[in-house]
């Protein structure tokens, strides 16, 4: 169990790092260098594992770029630019978590797959959590900044998006080819992003460095090969049932190190977030599924929650099959 608890652990400092490297650059050219980072990283992965490669059609290495545009592109983009506007980590954490609930509400127009019970009252349950804590954050500010939830929407929007087109993906890749193009996708989007609204500011201080090794190392690297254990050992289910432990981690993270302070509404918002998102876990859902599958053949229970962790983790799913947040 301690695998998918680190796993959650090195999701949530995600959140720190949009605050601290967003002191000393701007955020698209932050997830640039990242992502240029990464790539030599998998590569040197590639050649220590020794195993056939799998990089699949040209079709799918182009699935996988897009995937990675809208995960690592537009969530990533859209979570390190609402914290740069000033958006606190925590509430930016826990805004974009809701989007295995977003994902559920998309299944049924998109997919075809209709929503139970517990999923409803999830999605319920959320909503009218994520309404409490924006307006009892305006007791302790001037108002979030319009810009900051843009960006936030948009997190949300790529990381949903990316979701239902990696459930839609046939086999055919490997797990570390599938990120490398991902991260070729996220790369593009960040050099024109930076180009566009950016300005490629990048001061490299001992924070910064820091701050980027942790984002490389731990976030893209460490916690991406606990993903892999967990594959290779079947627990990746687990990953999305401890998900919802993210915005309260991502929190407490940012009280103590940045005291961001959270009002009694927003602490109430927050745990109907976390009851909801614990409302849509893949558990309950199969469960319920199990339990309707004899009167209603046809309809089957989403699994939103599988994209709470990296698109990168429904590649490896897939890999398991034998086959790619």
């Amino acid at each position: 169990m301690w695998i998918p608890l680190a796993f959650v652990l090195l999701f949530s400092t995600g959140f720190i790092c949009a605050r601290l490297g967003t002191m000393d650059a701007e955020p698209f050219t932050l997830l640039l260098v990242r992502s240029l980072l990464v790539l030599p990283v998998l590569g040197a992965i590639l050649w220590v594992r020794r195993l056939p490669s799998q990089w699949g059609s040209r079709a799918q290495r182009g699935c996988q770029m897009g995937v990675g545009m809208l995960l690592h592109g537009a969530y990533l983009g859209g979570v390190f630019a609402a914290v740069k506007a000033g958006l606190p980590a925590g509430l930016t954490a826990l805004l974009v978590s809701l989007h295995p609930l977003a994902t559920a509400a998309l299944s049924l127009p998109l997919l075809g797959v209709r929503l139970g019970p517990r999923q409803w009252c999830g999605l319920a349950l959320g909503a009218l959590g994520a309404s409490l804590v924006l307006g009892g954050g305006l007791e302790v500010s001037q108002g979030w900044p319009l810009i900051g939830l843009t960006w936030c929407l948009v997190a949300l929007v790529g990381i949903s998006s990316a979701t239902l087109w990696q459930k839609r993906l046939s086999g055919g890749m490997g797990m570390v080819e599938g990120l490398i193009f991902q991260y070729l996708g996220a790369a593009l989007v960040f050099s024109i992003a930076a180009t566009w609204v950016g300005s490629f500011t990048f001061d490299p201080t001992p924070r910064l460095l820091l701050t980027l090794a942790w984002l490389v190392g731990a976030i893209s690297v460490g916690a991406i090969w606990l993903l892999m254990m967990m594959i290779a050992r079947g627990e990746a289910h687990q990953v999305a049932r401890t998900f919802f432990l993210v915005p309260p981690c991502a929190a407490v993270m940012a009280w103590l190190l940045f005291d961001e302070q959270w009002t009694a509404p927003m602490i109430i918002g927050a745990a109907l977030v976390v009851a909801g998102l614990a409302l849509d876990r893949p558990g309950a859902n199969q469960a319920s599924a199990a339990r309707a599958g004899a009167d209603q053949p046809r309809t089957t229970q989403p699994e939103p929650t599988q994209g709470d962790a990296p698109a990168s983790e429904q590649v490896g799913k897939e890999n398991a099959r034998p086959r790619t947040h």
